[in-house]
């Protein structure tokens, strides 16, 4: 029999790839990649061992690639579950963080802070629901340039104490021109509640207000 034909016969008898729709390849995908091509070689060119020794080289190097992976995730993993615990100790703590979200707890008010950057001609502080409802409004007038802290006694323009929930405060101040004031917000409330969404811790203040731990200014 002639060598074409040998040939023929080897070719015709190796296995049909077929996709498995893995688009990377792992540790055993490599080795049995490997031994079906040792398997299958043309035995008149049987595969070079400098091509060998180079292949064998490159499982090596992925293996040590994946094993640094792998060690890194289980460091990772280990470092958030870390911190995560940590965030436990900020339950019954006071927090101040970046926003000008208010959550009322028994007609008690969180607090906040707003800063102005320049002298304001008036200003007007107005407190909204949930549903973007006004509740509240109150004339502060003219004010200097500052941070001044926002006061707000937890009831509506009625006299009523308004119900338990969620609320947002805003200032709307004009300067000698006319045009408003570009204001920085801060709030501050008690630490209620830790949860995890989707891998993301959240922090609860006063109940009510649901903020990320990046908002986090200080711990009061």
């Amino acid at each position: 029999m002639s060598v074409a034909s040998t040939t023929g016969l080897l070719s015709s008898a190796a296995p049909e790839l077929k996709t498995v729709g893995k688009s990377t390849m792992d540790r055993q995908d490599f080795m049995t990649l490997f031994i079906t091509q040792l398997q299958y070689q043309d035995p008149t060119k049987p595969l070079d061992s400098t091509e060998m020794a180079s292949q064998l080289a490159q499982f090596s190097s992925m293996e040590a690639t994946m094993q640094m992976s792998d060690n890194m995730k289980k460091l990772l993993d280990y470092q958030t579950s870390q911190n995560n615990l940590q965030l436990l100790t900020l339950l019954d703590k006071n927090v101040q963080a970046a926003g000008n979200d208010l959550g009322v707890t028994a007609g008690v008010a969180g607090k906040g802070e707003f800063t102005l950057v320049e002298p304001m001609e008036d200003a007007t502080l107005y407190v909204y629901d949930a549903k973007g409802a006004l509740v509240r409004s109150m004339d502060l007038g003219a004010m200097k340039a500052g941070t001044f802290a926002m006061t707000w006694d937890g009831k509506n323009n009625g006299g009523q104490v308004v119900a338990d929930g969620l609320y947002r405060y805003e200032v709307k101040a004009i300067d000698a021109s006319g045009a408003m004031a570009d204001i920085k917000y801060k709030m501050t409330g008690k630490v209620t509640g830790v949860q995890f969404d989707s891998g993301k811790a959240m922090l609860t203040l006063d109940n009510q207000v649901s903020i990320g731990t990046a908002d986090v200014l200080q711990v009061m």
